[in-house]
């Protein structure tokens, strides 16, 4: 077993100075040698559990769910501090940053860009069953479920928002297989993940088997080093 908790909280000291100092806020904000700061409160969790069913074979599980809130002297996260899905690490049928937010669609100049979705809240889910091949090669098969969302609406990004009566419906699911070259001290990872449920198609199914073809963009080839959990 392992798990993390990781709270974080930001902005309330220099807000503080500034309330006893009886200075009252501009429109702007606070500024801080000339810079607005944040202020904001977050939280995540990071749940993993590790089942070896023999020395050949064993389960790997991980649960993430975090989530922060702007407030007082910011109405945004840092970019730094938003979450985002995708990559080898998270959700592997879609490539790093180009999941979310909810049902949110990009329009086809923005996903021909470099992806850059990013979100307020996560919720992620991860198995994978593990298994020995031969010498350092070892194989590996997964299913991966999650998104991120957006605390505030967004006219930008409409069905981003985070909506407790709707939100499992957002909730992307892929699949796949890799293979990893362990060497203990070091792992060399592949994984290829394919699309099972996409939340973010426009007027058509949110899954993909027997209900459309597949194609090239619902497969994503992920090279890393190390395990993702």
């Amino acid at each position: 077993y392992f798990i993390s908790f990781h709270p974080e909280i930001a902005g309330n000291f220099f807000t503080l100075a500034y309330k006893t100092a009886r200075v009252e806020m501009p429109d702007e904000g606070y500024y801080f040698f000339d810079t607005p700061y944040a202020q904001y409160i977050m939280a995540d969790i990071d749940f993993r559990y590790h089942k070896v069913l023999n020395p050949a074979n064993r389960f790997a599980f991980r649960f993430f769910a975090g989530a922060g809130y702007p407030y007082g002297n910011a109405d945004v996260l840092p970019f730094e501090k938003k979450y985002f899905s995708g990559g080898s690490n998270g959700i592997r049928a879609w490539q790093v940053r180009s999941l979310g937010p909810g049902s949110y669609v990009q329009s086809e100049e923005q996903a021909d860009l470099y992806p850059n979705q990013l979100g307020d809240v996560k919720l992620e889910a991860n198995f994978e069953y593990r298994f020995d091949l031969f010498w350092s090669l070892k194989g590996a098969v997964f299913l991966d479920a999650g998104n991120i969302w957006s605390i505030r609406p967004a006219a930008d990004q409409p069905g981003s928002t985070f909506e407790f009566n709707n939100f499992y419906n957002e909730i992307a699911v892929g699949t796949g297989a890799g293979m990893r070259l362990d060497f203990s001290f070091f792992v060399l990872r592949l994984d290829l993940g394919m699309k099972l449920k996409d939340p973010g198609v426009l007027g058509g199914p949110s899954w993909i088997p027997f209900k459309r073809p597949y194609s090239r963009k619902d497969f994503v080839l992920n090279f890393a080093i190390g395990y993702p959990f």
